[in-house]
């Protein structure tokens, strides 16, 4: 992180957030800050975040050229700190007023905050809430009801992966809100009543994003963990696995442990959140009970006894380490576990709490040593099922063999644990490779789980192949075969790779032209591998697959696009166009033959603005045609129609108006 905000000093010149940002991070992990303060960017003042950026560069740097004057607090103060005033401003100018000397008077902001508190009480405004509390030194009886309100504001945290608190506007909130809670606890002096889990689970979800990019959300990160690590009540306590310090702490958070049966002690490590070593002579540490995870329902069941005891320290300075096996010589089978562990104080002097360490779950494997057994390769005649050659495999060794055509092989084994008298095992993955050794080429078939005969609870794995059914699988390429066996686990100390025989495979059918192509390539002289380094570096790469494989370019993907669809004639269109200007075209020769008849009309405002309005909105009509989209079109139609509406109402009303005194004239 320190890397990180250095990385954006030259920023800060003249621009007063990264600045402020820079400096917090660096003074948050410790380290001087003064680079961050050149305060290029001074000058007015008129908002209560730009006064509490520069005031807190001033403080933090000690570059009195960023403090903000006194009159221009004494303004701020004046024109926000009032009743409307939101949580942040009012956070910022008693910050900012704080920082530069400035008397605040606790009881309006008190008051301020109070109101603010009872309209929201959501985290981000509980954030601001509680930090700017702080600030006032108030007495443990006014801070009481900001007390009592952390829990409220937990509750409304989400959780994520059972082991994570944050709040739902994201890293920022978070931080904000957990700062101020962990400022609130240390002026409050206690913690009763505060729930340990949730604080656990917040500060984990701080933690395991301490690379964050952004540098807003990176400063505000360092300094909650600051708060709650440098705190006088609480210590954050982190487990690293092993008995060796780690070398670079900040990455060596344990996320689960690993023991087997030659080696079954599980040795860790205690440090404070900050990287502080915690030894044997301040902590102990006391095992309880290992539960077995179970099915995908993740059932946990005890395993042995529930309390396993005190860790012990063979050196009595730095690690701890226990033994999973019981004094009778047994011990846990493979699979996944939680082991139940607490960390106490030695004495506690500083009455300070050590967070997260009162029941720990810890991730545990217990793994196998695997071992293969009862390996039978059989080799018979596909047409009357009869096994002719019968081949017992050895570990670690490997037989040769042949299969003709119309013959098949069943190849067998079970899996054991080399550790427990040979307890059986299952394996996630099994199967077999074969591997041309002319061409490099291979194909690959899983080995499928079935009932062993002869061994009680036991699985044994099976591949069943006809070489002939699956010729196009092989491309029908014929030739010796390096047959491989693959098998892995989570659950095993390491994976079996035992090339067990090469095999000479006959097909019937012709091979495939990209096989045929290879076999040519390696017969030529002069495609054969030179023993350069390069050449041998091509050598030892992954073998490509049988047939059609990566080394034939694949047809190129055209994407096709909907066609237009078609449009009419142009004599057609044309035509139409014509009919439907035939009314206006009457309407001409009508106004020729009659004449135009005015008479009527009358001069006025409103008469005016109905035939403009009316003229632009068939003008609109037109630009809409060739130019406008729709949703463009019924804004200007809006903006239009309503003054056209109501002078077209108006003209009409003096139309009718002067019908009427034009008809009572008559009468008379």
């Amino acid at each position: 992180m320190k890397n990180f905000f250095e990385s954006h000093i030259a920023e800060t010149k003249d621009d007063r957030t990264k600045a402020y940002h820079v400096a917090l991070g660096l003074s948050s992990l410790g380290f001087d800050s003064g680079d961050a303060g050149t305060c290029q960017f001074a000058g007015s003042v008129k908002t209560p975040e730009v006064a509490f950026h520069r005031a807190s560069v001033a403080k933090l740097t000690g570059n009195a050229k960023c403090m903000v004057d006194i009159k221009e607090l004494q303004a701020l103060q004046k024109s926000f700190l009032n009743e409307d005033a939101s949580a942040e401003d009012v956070f910022y100018l008693v910050s900012a007023m704080k920082y530069g000397g400035v008397g605040v008077d606790k009881n309006k902001v008190l008051e301020i905050i109070n109101k603010i508190k009872a309209k929201d009480s959501t985290p981000s405004t509980m954030a601001y809430v509680f930090q700017t509390v702080v600030k006032l030194n108030l007495s443990r009886a006014f801070l009481k009801p900001f007390f009592d309100a952390v829990n409220d504001v937990l509750d409304q945290a989400d959780e994520l992966n059972g082991n994570q608190l944050f709040f739902e506007k994201g890293i920022f909130t978070t931080t904000m809100a957990s700062k101020g809670i962990a400022d609130l606890l240390t002026s409050y002096g206690e913690m009763e009543g505060i729930s340990e889990a949730k604080l656990t689970k917040l500060i984990n979800f701080l933690y395991i994003r301490r690379h964050s990019t952004n540098l807003r959300a990176a400063a505000h990160l360092a300094a909650a963990l600051r708060a709650f690590s440098r705190g006088p009540l609480i210590t954050p306590v982190s487990i690293t696995l092993g008995a060796q310090p780690p070398v670079n702490f900040v990455e060596s958070f344990a996320t689960g442990g690993e023991v087997y049966r030659a080696s079954p002690k599980l040795q860790l490590r205690l440090f404070s959140l900050w990287g502080e070593s915690l030894t044997p002579n301040e902590v102990t540490v006391k095992g309880s009970g290992l539960y077995a995870i179970q099915g995908p329902n993740r059932i946990r069941v005890l395993t042995g006894p529930s309390e396993r005891g005190l860790f012990s320290s063979p050196d009595d300075k730095s690690y701890f380490e226990l033994s999973l096996a019981s004094t009778d010589n047994s011990f846990p089978a493979p699979n996944w576990y939680e082991l139940e562990l607490s960390v106490q104080q030695k004495s506690n002097k500083t009455k300070r709490m050590l967070l997260g360490a009162s029941t720990v779950q810890l991730p545990l494997r217990v793994l196998a040593n695997p071992k293969i057994v009862e390996p039978v390769l059989k080799i018979g005649d596909g047409t009357h099922d009869k096994h002719q050659t019968e081949v017992k495999l050895e570990p670690n060794s490997h037989t040769t063999g042949s299969i003709t055509i119309g013959q098949k092989m069943l190849l067998s084994f079970r899996l054991v644990d080399n550790d427990t008298d040979e307890t059986p095992l299952t394996a996630h993955q099994a199967f077999v490779q074969f591997t041309h050794k002319e061409t490099g080429q291979s194909i690959t078939f899983v080995c499928h789980e079935i009932v062993a005969t002869g061994a009680a609870n036991a699985k044994a794995y099976q591949l069943k192949l006809d070489p002939e059914s699956s010729s196009e699988d092989f491309d029908n390429l014929d030739g010796i075969y390096k047959v491989e066996l693959f098998v892995g686990d989570s659950l095993f100390l390491k994976p079996i790779a035992w090339h067990m025989a090469d095999l000479s495979l006959q097909f019937s059918g012709p091979r495939g032209s990209d096989s045929a192509r290879r076999i040519a390539d390696a017969a030529d002289v002069s495609r054969q591998k030179s023993p350069s380094a390069a050449g041998m570096k091509r050598a030892n790469g992954l073998n490509p697959l049988i047939g059609t494989g990566p080394t034939k370019a694949k047809p190129g993907i055209e994407h096709v696009f909907r066609p237009p669809e078609r449009r009419a004639p142009r004599p057609l269109a044309w035509t139409f166009t014509a009919l439907c200007a035939v009314p206006l075209l009457g309407l001409l020769i009508a106004w020729g033959v009659i004449g135009f008849n005015l008479s009527n009309f009358r001069l006025s405002l409103s008469a005016i603005i109905f035939h403009a309005g009316f003229i632009a909105i068939l003008v609109l009509y037109c630009v809409y045609w060739y130019s406008l989209d729709m949703f463009t079109t019924l804004g200007y139609l809006c903006v239009l129609s309503l003054p056209t509406f109501l002078a077209g109402n108006s003209v009409l009303r003096a139309q009718l108006a002067a019908r009427q005194a034009l008809s009572g004239s008559n009468k008379k």
